[in-house]
């Protein structure tokens, strides 16, 4: 077979004994690797188009592992599992929030690291396979067309913008309490200024319009000190398979 276009997990991580660790596990569970410790790395593997999942170090030298998940998510749905040493929760939610599919705490155990590789990829659509499309967002008593973005509920319809759209999806994609930092990422698609209020008034619009439309002022709640959450049944809907 011609290695050069075997698909491929990519490893990347600079601590040798890690490398060694997870390289001989995959390659003994079935799986080809390939590794990379640089951003430029990483991408020239994941252009190849047979990249099947990344197992992303944070701690890199001269580069954030976290800044590296979000931009691969921007242009790839392959699957992320993060593996590194920072067990604290803040890390944790960071990288998930990032795009990360998956975390697992250093050291961890051979086994372990096969089996949540095992299962990110049996969550990936299959290869030549294009994501699912989501067309619908119910909240509540809420529908939102995703092409139309067109709102309807029991008490009338609306139309929400680009940004409340974006915001509406993060808020359901984060299955809990979705930071400032994220909300604001998802919304503008570049990193947080404190010091922009923007985000606040795209809160405050949708939240008149969900009024407007359901009669429900609690929709989407503020959670102190942490972010934004959505109250009530939720639930994304995507496109059915064409047979």
């Amino acid at each position: 077979m011609n290695a050069a276009k075997t698909a491929f997990v990519l490893v990347v991580e600079d601590d040798p004994n890690v490398l060694a660790l997870v390289t001989s596990s995959l390659r003994l569970a079935g799986y080809h690797v390939r590794t990379a410790i640089q951003r430029s790395q990483v991408f020239a593997q994941l252009d190849s188009g047979l990249c099947l999942a990344i197992l992303l170090d944070l701690g890199l030298p001269g580069d954030d592992g976290i800044q590296i998940a979000r931009a691969v998510r921007e242009r790839s749905v392959v699957p992320i599992l993060i593996l590194t040493g920072r067990g604290g929760i803040h890390e944790r939610v960071t990288g998930l929030e990032a795009g990360a599919d998956d975390y697992l705490l250093k050291p961890f155990a051979p086994e372990e690291l096969v089996a949540r590789v095992r299962a990110v990829l049996r969550r990936a659509p299959k290869s030549g396979e294009p994501p699912p499309q989501e067309v619908a967002l119910r909240i509540g008593t809420a529908h939102i067309d995703i092409a139309s973005r067109e709102l309807t509920g029991p008490q009338g319809n609306d139309r929400v913008t680009e940004h409340e759209l974006r915001l509406l999806l993060a808020l359901c994609r984060s299955e809990g309490t979705l930071g400032r930092a994220a909300a604001y990422r998802a919304v503008f698609q570049r990193e947080w200024d404190p010091l922009d209020r923007s985000l606040d008034v795209h809160i405050s619009n949708l939240r008149r319009k969900l009024m407007i439309c359901c009669d429900d002022p609690n929709l989407i709640a503020t959670v102190r000190g942490k972010g934004y959450q959505l109250r009530g049944a939720i639930q994304l809907q995507l496109a059915k398979p064409l047979k």
